[in-house]
């Protein structure tokens, strides 16, 4: 079973996420900033991040920028989701999911990245 960790700083995203990707089969973690969530990777290394950018404490850009310099955490894959516009050198490789996006293309998404771990 993948294990997934959201970050995102809106409670209804986190519950209706974990909702959603529990019914499909994943082990869901949340953490409510990007602080939070840094904390949760060294605790439980996920095998994919959620991320929203916009968030109190530490946003989404910093914990990316965190995750990409440490050695031991870069190749976690990491969908950045975000209502806003997003540059690429912001996503720093990773791949995008604009808010708000369709259930199909959150699993779809995903299930992509997962599999280019495999």
């Amino acid at each position: 079973m993948s294990k997934l960790l959201i970050v995102d700083d809106e409670v209804a995203i986190l519950e209706a996420l974990t909702d959603i990707l529990s019914v499909e089969g994943y082990e869901v973690s949340t953490a409510a900033n990007g602080a939070e969530g840094l904390q949760q990777v060294g605790r439980d290394r996920p095998d994919l991040i959620l991320l929203d950018l916009m968030m109190p404490v530490m946003d989404g850009q910093e914990m990316l920028r965190r995750l990409k310099e440490d050695p031991a955490l870069r190749s976690i894959p990491v969908v950045v989701m975000s209502a806003g516009r997003v540059t690429k050198a912001e996503l720093q490789g990773s791949r995008f999911l604009a808010k708000p996006f369709e259930l199909d293309d959150l699993l779809d998404t995903v299930t992509a990245e997962l599999n280019k771990k495999t």
